[in-house]
């Protein structure tokens, strides 16, 4: 079942929500001396599916162009 425009909209701003608060703790820990690898190499590779997911969401808002 498709998705409605407005709900790729509301989708896609929940992950851009999600995807900045990421980007925030993720410079937190960098700054941090006793910051633990294994957590930001995780923080890293979650932001990046957001980002995929980002992606996905807004190619789904451009219309497809007949041939």
């Amino acid at each position: 079942m498709a998705l409605k425009e407005q709900q790729i909209k509301q989708r896609l701003a929940q992950l851009k929500e999600k995807h900045n608060a990421l980007k925030s703790r993720l410079a937190g820990l960098e700054s941090a001396p006793e910051a633990n690898e294994l957590d930001i190499k995780r923080l890293k590779k979650e932001k990046l599916s957001l980002k995929d997911d980002i992606k996905h969401y807004q190619d789904m808002l451009i219309p497809d162009m007949d041939a």
